[in-house]
């Protein structure tokens, strides 16, 4: 009875082993990995073939189909590794970026990246303004 009790007992752990293990899909062309974590959340990491991490962050399910950009992301050199760019995102939006320039730290927030994009559109709109004309 013992050994049909312990038998059973190790069957239930190594049962629930699987049920709560990440699952884990690699995306080969891209060097993606891609876990899920729980519930909606994933991690996400880019690694080189020699298996060096090239960028890291989270994705976040919504509406059952997509995943978006969830919670800090990090961005590392090609060649050295070291951190470059550090980014937080909530369900998709942009919060925040600090990336290195000139070897000192540069910190945008939302209401800067909301500019730059609107200037980016601006400068985009006037072009195509300006082939119009001509």
């Amino acid at each position: 009875m013992k050994k049909l009790t312990v038998t059973l007992a190790f069957l239930l752990v190594a049962s629930l082993g699987n049920t709560f293990a990440q699952q884990q899909v690699v995306n080969t062309e891209n060097n993606k990995i891609v876990t899920h974590v729980a519930g909606n959340f994933y991690d996400v990491v880019f690694v080189t073939e020699d298996g060096n991490i090239l960028q890291e962050g989270h994705y976040i399910k919504v509406e059952d189909k997509f995943l978006k950009p969830h919670g800090i992301w990090k961005l590392y050199d090609s060649n050295t590794f070291a951190l470059v760019t550090t980014a937080s995102y909530d369900t998709g939006e942009q919060l925040w970026v600090e990336t290195m320039v000139d070897g000192k730290p540069l910190r945008v927030d939302k209401m800067d990246l909301t500019v730059k994009r609107l200037q980016n559109k601006i400068v985009a709109l006037e072009k195509k303004i300006e082939e119009l004309e001509n």
